[in-house]
């Protein structure tokens, strides 16, 4: 039912005065004083959580390097094996056989990384003077190996199709990581693509 529109209006005012006005301005500066506090809380409780989230994250890796530090290497294993795989499907090995061995000489540096961040590292659990020493000379052996097989590509190949064979590989490539035949990071995966578009 609809209403009726009012007869009379009253307006009630309220005068304060110089006591009631100060108490009221105190009020308000503390109503504006606690909500910024609680935005400083707010930040301060967040922050304190991320560093107890990191604090146990760093607890976490500790534990995990000192009981366990054969699953990091498995873990950075299964990254360079994803990794390599995206690879191949962008740069089929150019050419596929020595692209293959370094892939071998790869995964053996995996290995013998694995093998001593396990038996060598005194922090870990599993450490063994003789697992170490026998890890040392397979690692002896590996970079004997490496450098004949980096002389017979520098020998054959250009540093383009070096990188080619070398792309995503890491630490086994001479033309990336050794002094003066250094290249940048940019004219490296040029190379890599310019030699894989020749060779189409």
């Amino acid at each position: 039912m609809p209403r009726r529109r009012p007869d009379h209006v009253h307006e009630f005012r309220i005068s304060f005065s110089d006591f009631e006005r100060a108490k009221i301005n105190r009020l308000e500066q503390t109503a504006i004083a606690n909500v910024a506090l609680d935005a400083t809380t707010d930040v301060l409780k967040a922050a304190g959580m991320a560093l107890g989230g990191g604090g146990a994250l760093l607890a976490a890796f500790v534990l995990l390097k000192w009981k366990a530090p054969d699953i990091i290497a498995d873990v950075q294993e299964k990254a360079n094996d994803v990794f390599d795989a995206v690879i191949d499907g962008v740069l089929p090995g150019t050419p596929a056989e020595d692209r293959r061995a370094a892939q071998a000489f790869a995964v053996r540096r995996g290995e013998i990384a694995k093998r001593e961040a396990t038996f060598c590292a005194f922090s870990s659990e599993k450490y063994d003077a003789q697992e170490c020493s026998n890890t040392q000379q397979a690692k002896d052996q590996y970079f004997a190996e490496l450098n004949a097989f980096r002389s017979m590509l520098r020998d054959r190949y250009s540093a383009g199709e070096r990188a080619a064979i070398y792309a995503g590989l890491g630490d086994i490539n001479p033309d990336f990581v050794e002094g003066d035949s250094t290249m940048s990071y940019d004219d490296y995966i040029k190379a890599g693509w310019s030699a894989f578009w020749s060779s189409r």
